[in-house]
């Protein structure tokens, strides 16, 4: 797998192939092709690696990987090529089948392992899997040049790749493993099943181990790596728990792993991902075009407020007559998902559908903020997309916690280093469908609050209305 050498001429062949490509087909209509696929050479063949934010429309629909792809194709050698599944679907049905046709190149592809002795390629890897490879110090794959699409996950797909859990099975196969110690190891069990159960009931529950739990713990399953946290996860009816441990700052760990070899990372909010040595672009959306109309009402009480409820009920009584398509709900918090779900089917009957791609031309979507985020790109594009909270980190989940009190003992602003650039993030991946259209934030701590500016103009280009009458949604 020894890489051929580039020449010096490689950036001015993408440009120029590309460039005869937008001029005789009909190629999405986005201004950066050629830009990206410049930078994206010249990160692989010089360095430093490249983090690549494409935000709007264009980070929606797809519209920049032909410029990756045409790089990665016309590179002098093997590429991989790292995408979740429905990117990767994308690439082999639409964009390569086509690109390798107009470019005439004959690019072998390979999916998940590259076969003994080919020096040629593209292999295609699912996140999971080149997480796997980074952390194998033997893996010849990470001296690869790579591409990593979808990127914005980058710290869920590292808590996922570096937490070690342990399911209710566990327990008998440390048993087995230990029968001189069995009745410690029940014991212990026992011990932190009647104080699991003993929390009250929250929506994840979830939990981090007390100092005493993890005491109890450390006898069966002991854990000397610094900067980790242990948790649980409880099945209540059950009477059973999942233990993890997870590192509390995932991708502060995996940066003992990163590659040498040169990478391009791209995604559509990357302000959460901080990694040394790599060189940021940002594509914004098109001012003209791609203009945010925000409703953002101050008179709403805020969030915790008993009349909150019923302030998003008034407000979307006055919404939901105006839009004339789609449109989407987005309430992560459970109990307010189905007050909201519930209030709204027995107005509307089936226009109203909780987390389905299934809907009416002029249906009502109501949605957790992982569902949307996913299903973005099946979905008709909304007329009108309703936020009634903010998407800050619930306290209520353990390492969103354990990173909270690992900062407050270090004396840092836990809000505005952690929670909020999160929030940011979430929300610029979300409002990215509807660039053009009309969105509605009822979260009234955007205009109250110090940070509020700072939301809206992560939004930007945004046109804000504090007034419905000012506020048309077509």
């Amino acid at each position: 797998m020894d890489i051929v050498p580039c020449t010096q001429m490689l950036e001015v062949e993408v440009h120029q192939r590309l460039r005869s490509l937008l001029q005789t087909e009909a190629l999405p209509p986005w201004p950066h092709h050629l830009t990206l696929a410049r930078l994206v050479t010249r990160a692989l063949r010089l360095g430093p690696s490249a983090l690549m934010e494409v935000g709007g429309l264009a980070g929606v629909q797809g519209q920049y990987r032909l410029g990756y792809l045409a790089a990665a194709l016309l590179w002098p050698g093997a590429v991989v090529l790292v995408a979740p599944a429905e990117i990767q679907r994308r690439w082999l049905k639409v964009e390569l089948p086509r690109l390798r046709t107009w470019l005439a190149v004959e690019k072998p592809l390979y999916r998940e392992h590259w076969p003994p002795g080919v020096a040629d390629g593209l292999l295609l890897l699912s996140p999971q899997r080149w997480l796997q490879e980074l952390l194998n110090p033997s893996s010849r794959l990470t001296q690869l040049p790579t591409v990593v699409d979808g990127l914005d996950d980058l710290e869920e797909w590292a808590e996922a790749a570096l937490t070690q859990s342990r399911c209710p099975q566990a327990w008998d196969e440390w048993v087995w493993a230990q029968p001189h110690r069995a009745e410690l190891i029940r014991e212990t069990q026992l011990a932190l099943t009647h104080s699991l159960l003993s929390h009250p009931p929250n929506p994840y529950e979830q939990w981090l181990l007390s100092e005493t739990e993890q005491n109890w713990l450390q006898a069966v399953w002991p854990q000397s790596q610094p900067r980790r946290v242990r948790w649980a996860t409880l099945e209540r009816s059950l009477a059973q728990f999942t233990l993890h441990c997870s590192p509390l700052w995932a991708l502060a760990e995996l940066a003992d792993h990163w590659p040498q070899q040169p990478w391009v990372g791209l995604g559509m909010a990357l302000g959460t991902i901080a990694l040394p040595g790599v060189t940021r672009f940002r594509f914004a959306p098109h001012p003209r075009d791609e203009v945010l109309h925000l409703y953002a009402p101050a008179h709403l009480p805020p969030p915790n407020h008993p009349q909150f409820y019923q302030a998003v009920r008034q407000e979307l009584h006055r919404l939901l007559p105006l839009a004339t398509g789609l449109v989407v709900i987005l309430v992560q918090e459970q109990p307010l998902q189905t007050q909201l779900t519930v209030a709204l089917a027995a107005e509307f009957g089936s226009r109203v559908q909780r987390e389905r791609t299934a809907l009416e031309e002029n249906g009502i979507l109501v949605s957790g903020w992982e569902f949307w985020r996913t299903h973005q790109e099946r979905l008709p594009t909304p007329s009108l997309l309703v936020i009634p909270l903010l998407p800050i980190p619930p306290r209520e989940q353990p390492l969103v916690m354990a990173r909270i009190e690992a900062l407050r003992h270090e004396g840092r602003d836990w809000f505005r280093e952690y929670l909020l650039p999160h929030t940011l993030a979430q929300l610029q991946r979300a409002v990215a469908p509807v660039r053009g259209g009309r969105v509605a934030l009822l979260d009234s701590r955007v205009c109250h609050r110090s940070y509020g500016a700072q939301i809206l103009q992560s939004l930007e280009p945004v046109m804000r209305y504090s007034r419905l009458a000012n506020f048309t949604v077509g």
